[in-house]
């Protein structure tokens, strides 16, 4: 069963951000994600960032550095992403509280696996 969660911000490492998204996440893995266009049933919604990380990244000892590659807003999900990300597989994890304005983790920022 597909879980959808949306946030203010999703973050695509290495491209940067997207405003209002939803992400589908199934047994743990992103499914799909698309733009929060309305209310939609069943979507959570969560304050700070959803970050889409792939199995390599090891976020236990610490994660600003994932957020220094870019800070840019995109208009829209990559094509590129979505072809080279999704089929390896990617895990989406809430990070919270965070720093709009900056668009970094604050010292208290913590990070759960969403599923």
């Amino acid at each position: 069963m597909i879980k959808r969660f949306a946030s203010h911000f999703i973050f695509l490492p290495g491209y940067g951000y997207l405003k209002q998204y939803v992400v589908g996440v199934e047994e743990g893995r992103v499914v799909s994600v698309f733009p929060l266009t309305e209310e939609i049933e069943g979507v959570e919604w969560f304050p700070g960032v959803i970050a889409l990380l792939d199995n390599k990244e090891d976020i236990s000892k610490g994660y600003s550095g994932i957020f220094q590659k870019s800070n840019e807003v995109l208009e829209e999900l990559p094509e590129v992403f979505c072809q080279e990300t999704f089929p390896s597989g990617i895990s989406a994890y809430l990070f919270y509280p965070f720093d709009f304005t900056t668009m970094q983790p604050v010292g208290g920022t913590r990070h759960r696996p969403l599923r």
